[in-house]
């Protein structure tokens, strides 16, 4: 009797831990399997893509999708917004194969068959997979969130990762009085915090090898195996979709990569191939006229390397871009002229001279570019910040001088921040509440892309920090250097704008960040301009 009570009590209380684990799992639900996230109660962090997109797309309101491999992880949901007039969400799969893309567009088009657009990026890399394919190099594909099968939720609701890595943090969290919440789809899975850009880094092999581009006389072509591939995975994970859902339409790009990238296929005797993939690609989409096929020979932004982080990924600037020429139906093919694209880009890339590339400008401030490609994406002409703009900012510790860099205007900013070694208040936020050396000033950015300027430090401890923060001092941006990164010459330094609408307040501060630093410093913020 005591072993049968035993084992009763036993097995009553892991049934009842078992059931406790699956409530809370259930009810906080990081992954979003089972319901809308409770964002009043919790943060939400959206890191994980195969386990969390399908949560989105089943329990989000929106009425267009963003998707595609690592090519669309930088584009921004608020701009789609603005553009497209919609409520769009970022369900991207890095790496993902067309089929797992798919997939995941079917189940949110059974669920919401009301959806007005979907825009998808087909990468050229992922075309000649088999029509199954799934990406196998980052363990089982979580299959159990995305079917209908109930039982094989366990893997979810049991799940130790789930359960320490993720719930008990949120729970935690919520206790502590930390803000609650969730990524938004422009910082989902967004990379370009972690990329650097320009001959220097798309080329940087070949410059330790110190060797160029060598032609080859090998020709590679397309073949009835490659074209039965790729014919079965368009039909299947591309078209499909368009037919079943006539009211939807579909926003389909090839991203373009670049021409380090082609440069790469011309040494491996790949060239025609990849362009007669495209064509191929390109004659099975084309005819479905609720698909807007998209490709562009704009050779002057896929040559210069300065928009490319590698070989085929580009900066977000490239991702607006591509959604102000979707939006005004610019480089749309059809079966007309489907055929011209292809004639040009192989007439470019096959006579083109690839070592030309190593003599490119690199510049200084990667973010300068995005700038300037903004007068082309929003029509907006950039803004000088001179002297005239200075007086009417908040000026402190710091004076305004003229002929500066290339004879313009600027702010030197001396002293330091009277802001305590051991204070407990950020940085950020004292300079918002007013303790800077330099300047701050409130102005609307809707229609700018980044905040470009020069800059060098007179004494020892000269440095520069420059925030953006929304109308309550919530940071939205930041760039700064230590003393001892920088030297007394002038250089170039942008700060990204994207995203980022409405009136805001920026702080150029150029005083050292707390009393610790010299009362002799000094730094000088010169050429300022809003693109």
């Amino acid at each position: 009797m005591k072993n049968k009570t035993w084992l009763i009590t036993f097995l009553t209380i892991t049934l009842s831990m078992v059931i406790i684990v699956c409530s809370i799992t259930i009810y906080v639900d990081p992954y979003m399997h089972y319901h809308k996230p409770f964002t009043d109660k919790f943060y939400y962090n959206i890191n994980n893509q195969r386990s969390q997109n399908n949560g989105i797309v089943k329990h989000f309101e929106y009425d267009a999708i963003i998707t595609g491999t690592s090519m669309t992880e930088n584009f921004y949901a608020s701009e789609v917004d603005r553009i497209f007039e919609c409520k769009s969400i970022k369900v991207p799969y890095s790496g993902g194969s067309f089929k797992e893309i798919n997939d995941n567009l079917e189940i949110a088009l059974s669920i919401n068959p009301n959806i007005k657009y979907i825009i998808r990026g087909l990468d050229l890399s992922r075309v000649n997979f088999d029509k199954n394919h799934m990406r196998t190099d980052l363990g089982k594909f979580p299959t159990y969130l995305y079917d209908n099968n109930p039982f094989n939720d366990v893997n979810y609701l049991l799940n130790r990762n789930v359960l320490y890595n993720r719930i008990i943090k949120m729970v935690n969290d919520a206790l502590s009085g930390k803000p609650t919440g969730i990524t938004s789809f422009d910082r989902y899975s967004n990379w370009m915090s972690r990329k650097k850009f320009g001959n220097k880094i798309v080329l940087k092999s070949k410059l330790i090898e110190g060797i160029g581009y060598k032609e080859t006389e090998q020709v590679k072509v397309l073949n009835d195996l490659f074209k039965d591939r790729i014919r079965g995975n368009i039909e299947q994970n591309v078209t499909s979709l368009a037919e079943k859902y006539p009211n939807t339409t579909f926003y389909y790009f090839i991203p373009p990569y670049s021409a380090a990238y082609w440069g790469y296929q011309m040494e491996a005797g790949n060239m025609l191939r990849q362009i007669e993939m495209i064509e191929y690609v390109l004659s099975l989409i084309v005819p479905h006229k609720n698909i807007h096929m998209f490709c562009w020979n704009r050779f002057d932004l896929f040559d210069d390397l300065n928009n490319y982080g590698d070989l085929t990924h580009y900066g977000d600037w490239i991702n607006s871009w591509i959604i102000a020429e979707m939006k005004r139906e610019s480089g749309r093919l059809t079966e007309d002229n489907y055929k011209d694209y292809i004639n040009e880009l192989k007439e470019h890339y096959m006579n083109f001279d690839f070592n030309s590339l190593f003599e490119q400008i690199d510049y200084e401030a990667d973010y300068y570019i995005s700038g300037l490609l903004n007068k082309e994406i929003l029509g907006t002409d950039p803004m000088s910040l001179d002297g005239s703009f200075f007086e009417q900012t908040e000026i402190k510790n710091a004076n305004i001088v003229m002929n500066q860099f290339n004879d313009t205007d600027g702010i030197e900013c001396y002293g330091v921040m009277s802001r305590l070694v051991d204070s407990k208040e950020s940085i950020d936020k004292s300079m918002f509440d007013g303790d800077f050396c330099g300047i701050k000033f409130t102005i609307d950015v809707s229609d700018y892309r980044c905040l470009v300027f020069y800059g060098k430090k007179l004494s020892n401890n000269g440095q520069y920090t420059v925030s953006i923060f929304d109308n309550v001092g919530n940071l939205l941006n930041k760039i700064s250097a230590k003393y001892t990164d920088l030297d007394d010459n002038w250089h170039q330094y942008a700060i990204s704008l994207a995203g980022i609408y409405g009136e805001v307040t920026i702080v150029m501060n150029g005083g050292y960040t707390d009393q610790s630093g010299s009362i002799n410093s000094r730094y000088i913020f010169s050429n300022i301009i809003l693109y």
